[in-house]
């Protein structure tokens, strides 16, 4: 009950109706290298949540976590998946520089943003990141896929994770989005 009333008072409770959530607009995978390869291209939609942007811009790292599923579209639900990747990243700001920068895991250096519009621009557009391999998919058959986006609220702060779990401004994860697509 002091949770809930403190939560009233909190100005990281406090958001603008639901102007924020993600949103996958568009998936494709595509093969490259005379087939031996599929990359991804995607474009995202990000909108953070007042509180977010506020943590972000006070020295909180947000990591997020791209989901990409890819199944034979006959198979049972425990057989034929190819791929159950995770993507990680993470942004920050730093009030220094000045610089809003991604820091994708085992990609070095990290990318540099000197607006936040110019960051959620570059996240939003992924192009040609390599998912799966040809070997693993089967000519001629129909396969599933799906791609989600969210945060990783495990991430955050151990002190900031109480706040996430309760305000609803923190939970920021995409719907599904799902396509079929012929080797």
């Amino acid at each position: 009950m002091l949770v809930a009333a403190w939560m009233d008072f909190s100005p990281l409770a406090a958001t603008a109706a639901t102007d924020y959530g993600f949103n996958i607009q568009r998936a494709e995978l595509h093969a490259f290298d005379d087939g031996k390869l599929y990359l991804l291209d995607a474009d995202i939609d990000y909108r953070f949540s007042e509180p977010a942007i506020e943590a972000l811009r006070n020295g909180v790292c947000l990591s997020l976590v791209l989901t990409l599923k890819v199944k034979q579209e006959n198979a049972w639900w425990f057989e034929n998946l190819v791929t159950d990747d995770k993507i990680s990243f993470r942004i920050c700001y730093h009030a220094l520089s000045k610089l809003y920068q991604i820091i994708y895991e085992n990609i070095e250096p990290p990318l540099n943003f000197v607006s936040y519009n110019a960051l959620l621009q570059s996240m939003g557009s992924i192009r040609e990141f390599p998912v799966v391999l040809a070997f693993q998919l089967s000519q001629g058959e129909r396969y599933r896929a799906s791609l989600s986006v969210g945060l990783d609220i495990e991430s955050l702060p151990l002190p900031l994770r109480p706040v996430a779990y309760v305000n609803p401004a923190w939970h920021l994860n995409s719907p599904q989005y799902k396509w079929t697509f012929v080797k």
